[in-house]
């Protein structure tokens, strides 16, 4: 380490050259990242380096500094006091795409730290990214981490107020996402209009129109995800554009959502929904026409009382104009969503919470009968996001932390889905109380059932960015161990966990390079030899998302991936032949990819 500095150190132009390539692919290495980061003098004397024209000398600096401020907070905050936001800055404007790249991918990595993402610094980052992202030959890689980079940043309300760029300015670039190939851009290019739209004149000023068509596409598209988020978009925009939203095809779209049963949508993707329809409906009542009574009826179950207002509104238009429709609704539920009792349910969480944490609570019996109880509330609708809920949530994860019976652990662990499932607030609850690193730990259950439950509430943990600091390597490591396990004791595959992999490697593209993911495809293949149609599915959609992702990272790692992944070719031409249910397209694919390595 100590001579690549003294190169780096050098007054000639090639002998530093030559140090910082060598230094930042030494840097592939996670244990040299860790020896890196002790030398103080690193930061400082790579962001000297950020400046000029030597673009490749540039390029090599930053992506060594990208490799050192991974999941390294205290590196981060020296970069930015050493300066080195400024000096990305002046060179955006400048540099090729390539080294534009890398810089939104440095400024990403910098401003995924709350701390700085909210800086005074960072808020000067919005319109450089902006603009960047106006080049029509920037790369996939680099949109993503200008995207993600803007998405940390603007997610601050304080950034928000200070911007000072038009709508149209950011509005019709970001239009231009909605409709990019790749799910990723597209939820990032969603994520980043649905804050932008929380301020007034953006939702009214006339550029926002023209986002609504996508938004309305991707409503209906049927990836939970990218649903989320436009519909999300969608809330904002229906109150200043609603015959425009109608005139997409919102209305059919947003009722699929409202009355989809397998699987049911989350309760708040459900809630928002409604609530975009019943802005739309209330515009012009000619539209309640255009909605089948049984949406109408399912709306009389939000706990949102305009949703509900509207709904009837709309029933009774419905009723007035046609006396037959009454029979249609009384066998929609119409009746017993009229007459439902007040939820009083909600009070008991809290006290229920509260014994479990009291420390005089000493019976197993009464924890596992107070736990079957908070479990039981868990299972209503709108319960699992009462205000009381996150005290629930912390007494589950205390209840874990003790190690207790298999029984008592699937009934907390259960209760702890169906928190979380609904509830960004109840998932940060169960990560900052601990929860993230107990759940690991029963991954390795000697349990099958409390393994496969530990997976699927990791699943509903990370299935968003709430918890992206949480999101680990070594969490990778856990499923792939949990997975190996079962495999060699009972020669069986958990099907969770691979959904529970395919839904982190398709939310956290970062950890596509990690050694974690490289490590975990020879188990996937041994999965894909030895499971069932569900894990042959859940196993090529991982291949192919890890596939997909070489032409992002260095060489070297694509390279052993792909070495690694060739392994499954016999196995794939076979599922080939045997033309079971596993989509052929995605074998076709691996298998193509596989025999070019």
């Amino acid at each position: 380490m100590q001579p690549l500095v003294s190169l780096m150190q050098s007054n000639m132009s090639s002998v530093v050259d030559a140090g910082v390539c060598a230094f930042e692919r030494l840097l592939d290495d996670e244990q040299k990242v860790e020896l890196a980061a002790a030398y103080d003098i690193l930061v400082d004397l790579l962001v000297g380096l950020v400046s000029g024209t030597n673009y490749r000398l540039i390029e090599g600096s930053i992506c060594a500094l990208i490799k050192l401020g991974k999941d390294r907070a205290p590196r981060k905050l020296d970069m930015v006091n050493a300066g080195v936001i400024d000096k990305c800055l002046v060179l955006l404007p400048v540099a090729p795409n390539s080294l534009c790249s890398a810089i939104a991918e440095l400024l990403r990595i910098l401003t995924n730290s709350g701390a700085i993402a909210g800086s005074s610094d960072a808020t000067k980052i919005v319109e450089p990214l902006f603009m960047v992202l106006l080049r029509s030959d920037f790369g996939l890689w680099g949109q993503h981490s200008a995207l993600q980079a803007l998405v940390n940043i603007l997610e601050k309300p304080q950034s928000l107020v200070t911007l000072e760029l038009t709508p149209s300015q950011v509005i019709e670039p970001l239009i231009t996402f909605l409709e990019s190939p790749s799910q990723a851009i597209q939820q990032l290019g969603t994520e980043l209009l649905s804050h932008l739209l929380a301020q007034e004149h953006f939702q009214q000023d006339i550029t926002t129109k023209n986002a609504v068509v996508p938004l309305v596409r991707l409503a209906g598209i049927g990836i939970l995800n990218l649903q989320q988020t436009a519909i999300k978009a969608l809330e904002k925009i229906s109150t200043s554009w609603p015959k425009v939203v109608a005139d997409a095809g919102g209305i059919f779209e947003l009722a699929k959502v409202i009355i989809q049963d397998d699987p049911q949508p989350p309760l708040d993707l459900w809630e928002t929904a409604a609530l975009v329809l019943s802005n739309v409906l209330s515009f012009n009542a000619e539209y309640y026409f255009k909605v089948p009574l049984v949406v109408l009826v399912r709306m009389l179950h939000s706990t949102l009382e305009t949703t509900v207002k509207v709904a009837l509104n709309a029933l009774i238009v419905h009723e007035r104009t046609d006396a037959s429709s009454a029979e249609q609704m009384a066998e929609a539920g119409a009746v017993d969503a009229l007459v439902r009792e007040m939820k009083v349910s909600k009070y008991a969480i809290a006290p229920l919470a509260q014994y479990l944490l009291d420390p005089q609570t000493k019976s197993e019996t009464c924890r596992l009968l107070a736990a079957l109880a908070i479990g039981d509330l868990s299972q209503q609708q709108g319960l699992a996001r009462a205000s009381d809920s996150v005290a629930a949530v912390r007494a589950l994860v205390s209840l874990l932390e003790d190690q207790p019976s298999e029984e008592m652990t699937m009934v907390a662990t259960c209760a702890l889905q169906n928190f979380v499932m609904h509830s960004r607030t109840n998932r940060r609850a169960v990560a900052e109380a601990g929860g993230v690193l107990i759940v690991q730990e029963l991954l390795l259950s000697t349990s099958s059932d409390v393994a496969g439950q530990a997976a699927m509430l990791i699943r509903f943990l990370f299935s968003n960015h709430t918890l992206q600091e949480y999101v680990s390597n070594e969490l990778i490591r856990s499923l792939t161990a949990a997975l190996e396990r079962e495999l060699w004791s009972t020669a069986t595959i958990n099907v969770q966990i691979l959904r529970t992999l395919n839904v982190i490697f398709t939310n956290f593209p970062k950890l596509h390079v990690s050694e974690a993911a490289t490590l975990c495809i020879p188990c996937l293949i041994n999965a894909l030899k030895s499971g069932g149609e569900a894990a042959e599915e859940s196993v090529l959609d991982t291949l192919c998302l890890l596939k997909q992702s070489w032409s992002a990272m260095s060489v070297e790692i694509a390279t052993s991936q792909a070495m690694i992944a060739a392994e499954a070719i016999p196995i794939l031409q076979m599922l080939m032949k045997t033309c079971r249910r596993v989509s052929m397209r995605k074998l076709t694919s691996c298998c193509t990819a596989y025999q070019g390595v």
